[in-house]
């Protein structure tokens, strides 16, 4: 059985753990070991564990690096990360973000933007690690929806912006999209990883509060497209449309 490691053992890294341990040997690191394949590992300091990287043929790294720590902070992390992984060369997934791309109102694909228009500090990070570990495959990911995660429970219907379109992606596509990696061996490859469908917030939240099924005469704001992921990995999606993702 194929080895691999999964840095960070939030939410998805959970998820993602119990999905692949069927048929892979999964060790995790999160900032407090809580099972015997854990280990403690906090990025957040200089004094960290050291391991040895190489007997895994596969990283799935899930640390975040959004808005809600600085940029220093983040490239702090990160280059602890990067030392921790060594000179690492086997098949590496970084789960990014699909908030790396400006607002817009136009479909938006994984060339649409150059480096410089992409949103920071999404780029920085991406970046930091593809130049030490080319081989790096990036999944941007929606927003993730899912079991205890549904917009009728962030959002109500006396919104004033309920006619952007959401662009969210249900957990189990994204366990699905990173086996399906990790079965490929894809490398050096960038990914939306958003389902196929965009309803307005109005349509999602008019179904999940009301169980009304409506059509929005007016979208806004960007959406972003799937479609390499779709005709790449021949992918199909288990939830393509988010008006069902609760539950």
């Amino acid at each position: 059985m194929k080895k691999g490691l999964i840095i960070g053992k939030g939410w998805i890294g959970e998820k993602l753990e119990k999905y692949l341990i069927t048929e892979f040997l999964i060790t995790t690191t999160k900032r407090i070991s809580d099972t015997e394949n854990c280990i403690s590992i906090d990025f957040d300091q200089k004094d960290f564990t050291h391991l040895d990287i190489n007997q895994f043929e596969f990283i799935v790294i899930t640390i975040p690096f959004g808005k809600r720590n600085t940029t220093e902070e983040l490239f702090f992390r990160f280059d602890n990360l990067i030392e921790f992984m060594g000179n690492y060369n086997k098949q590496i997934i970084l789960i990014s973000s699909t908030g790396i791309y400006p607002d817009s109102n136009q479909i938006v694909s994984e060339s649409t933007y150059s480096d410089s228009e992409l949103n920071t500090p999404y780029i920085s990070i991406e970046n930091k690690v593809k130049s030490q570990f080319p081989q790096t495959t990036i999944l941007r990911l929606g927003g993730i929806m899912g079991d205890n995660r549904y917009l009728s429970k962030y959002l109500n219907l006396n919104r004033e912006d309920l006619d952007e379109v959401v662009n969210h992606i249900h957990y189990q596509d994204i366990l699905a999209v990173i086996k399906t990696c990790v079965e490929r061996n894809l490398i050096s490859s960038i990914y939306n990883v958003v389902a196929p469908l965009h309803p307005s917030k109005r349509e999602v939240l008019e179904f999940q509060l009301n169980q009304n099924l409506i059509q929005s005469d007016i979208k806004k704001g960007k959406t972003i497209s799937s479609e390499k992921l779709i005709n790449e990995l021949n992918y199909l999606f288990i939830f393509e449309n988010p008006v069902y993702f609760k539950g």
